[in-house]
């Protein structure tokens, strides 16, 4: 990461948020900082696909860092809580999504340095496994896992949905399922495999991913509500 890491600040309070950027622009990462929070921050993370996000859990808005954490943790994009609170609810509440770290305000400068050499060390370490290569026309592009709603089979093709587009790839879908991690991903039916983490509902014969059916075969269902804790 020599070229510095791109992180986004979600903080309301404008003294914490230009102290953590200055911190952080000094290490020499790129920062981004949103005080306002009723923007669309799933359809953000999307399109600006930063490396770290630091969440301030208690925000002036209809949604908590606590929800904001949950596209983080969809995205596979590595975050960071910012609070004032060290209650044991707010604590169990904010480790449901995996955060990097926990910084209790006020934190100081060099707690800043090292949540960011933790994080340099994690994404460094992580980045290499939490992509797929695709072709898309002469290119090729690296697509994260978190990205890929589900993978279809078309012949000797195989159609890939992710959040903002669809790829087809000359390779059958056995050989598809070799490149993804068996712990995100299911094969549920003879013609689809889907990312677990994007399932919003499981029906009698098919799922729901992104407002999509999907069908699911008796015999993977078993599998599947086993592996999603709902059997």
């Amino acid at each position: 990461m020599t070229q510095g890491m791109r992180v986004v600040l979600v903080e309301d309070e404008t003294i914490i948020a230009e102290y953590l950027r200055n911190v952080i622009e000094g290490n020499g990462h790129h920062v981004k900082v949103l005080l306002a929070s009723d923007l669309d921050f799933e359809k953000f993370l999307t399109e600006h696909k930063p490396d770290l996000v630091f969440l301030d859990i208690h925000l002036n808005s209809a949604q908590s860092g606590i929800n904001l954490a949950k596209f983080c943790q969809q995205l596979s994009v590595p975050f960071v809580y910012l609070t004032s609170y060290s209650d044991a609810k707010t604590i169990g509440d904010a480790l449901e999504y995996d955060p990097l770290a926990y910084m209790l305000k006020p934190f100081t400068e060099e707690e800043v340095h090292k949540t960011l050499e933790i994080a340099k060390i994690k994404i460094a370490q992580n980045s290499h496994s939490k992509f797929l290569s695709l072709k898309d026309g002469y290119d090729t592009v690296r697509v994260r896992h978190s990205e890929i709603r589900w993978l279809k089979a078309d012949n000797i093709y195989t159609v890939i949905a992710t959040n903002n587009k669809r790829y087809l790839q000359r390779a059958p879908l056995s050989e598809m399922m070799e490149l993804l991690p068996e712990n995100l991903f299911c094969r549920v039916h003879r013609s689809y495999i889907v990312n677990m983490e994007r399932i919003d509902r499981v029906g009698s014969d098919h799922l729901e991913v992104a407002g999509e059916h999907i069908p699911l075969s008796r015999s993977k269902k078993v599998e599947l509500l086993e592996r999603l804790n709902m059997g």
